[in-house]
């Protein structure tokens, strides 16, 4: 095959052309700072990039359940801390009224204080997080205790049975709610003590009933310090996970600067060397077989 000028022009084309491409592809790393920017520059990166993308976001959905559960059960702890508060004292004021050196209308201002006591039970039942209400199961919109004389303990539980399930992780929900029906028997107890007091009579009977309803509120607490515990593990364990496919992420898509622009900074030269050459060759014309 003969080499004529036209063949050495065209090859000279398209190894610069070549040559200004790869320089582009330098230039467009250097200013996006990753690796690749479309499909076609390395499938299996992009790939791999995406559902690490879509890992880490799912992963940072988790992590807002988690929080949003470690701030209801702390709520749900508060409250409870609070109704056992109340129920303590309740215990005490029935030792009190128990006592024989107390008449009916010492028994009745007792009866005031203990009434005052179930209506502020009532109000904790209806605290809420963030809007919605935390002993009213899967219904949260609307306060679960309401009062109600229909009612043999004079309060009506209008939330649900059912828990608040929650997803923390791939495959891992957990059920974040006390239901209040699980207090309903608090007011049935308070009631009947009301009511032995307001009639004078010494409330002493319910004093088991008491302490097994501050033992249940000491259990139901248990259970939602355990449920802390788990999230508490669990968010230290999504944190870390965030981290490693975060680093992994950017070890597959980012570039390295200083590598990059070494790259660069050679193509450019091979770019300037190319041009120097074609002006060598593209110069001749036909004067130059004439003379």
């Amino acid at each position: 095959m003969r080499i004529t000028n036209k063949v050495l022009v065209k090859g000279y084309l398209s190894d610069l052309k070549n040559n200004l491409q790869n320089m582009k592809k330098y230039q467009e790393q250097l200013s996006s700072g990753k690796e690749i920017k479309r499909p076609s520059d390395d499938p299996f990166k992009v790939a791999r990039s995406m559902e690490l993308s879509s890992s880490i976001s799912a992963n940072e959905r988790y992590k807002s359940n988690i929080d949003e559960g470690l701030g209801w059960l702390e709520t749900t702890d508060e409250a409870l801390a609070q109704i056992n508060d109340s129920l303590q004292r309740i215990r005490e004021l029935v030792v009190q009224g128990s006592t024989d050196t107390y008449d009916a209308t010492q028994r009745q201002a007792i009866q005031k204080e203990i009434d005052q006591l179930k209506e502020q039970i009532m109000q904790i039942g209806n605290t809420a997080y963030d809007g919605r209400y935390i002993f009213g199961g899967d219904k949260t919109t609307n306060p679960p205790f309401e009062a109600d004389s229909t009612e043999s303990s004079g309060i009506k539980y209008n939330g649900s049975t059912n828990g608040l399930l929650r997803e923390f992780s791939q495959g891992v929900t957990m059920d974040i709610a006390v239901t209040g029906n699980k207090l309903l028997d608090i007011f049935s107890v308070v009631s009947k003590i009301s009511n032995d007091l307001g009639s004078g009579n010494s409330p002493g009977d319910y004093l088991d009933d008491i302490d097994d309803e501050i033992d249940k509120v000491l259990i139901l607490r248990a259970e939602v310090g355990a449920k802390s515990n788990r999230l508490e593990a669990m968010s230290s364990k999504n944190e870390e996970e965030t981290y490693n496919m975060t680093e992994l992420l950017s070890k597959t898509q980012d570039i390295d600067i200083a590598e990059k622009y070494m790259e660069y900074s050679t193509m450019s030269s091979v770019y300037t060397a190319s041009l120097k050459v074609g002006a060598q060759i593209l110069q001749q014309s036909i004067l130059d077989f004439l003379s």
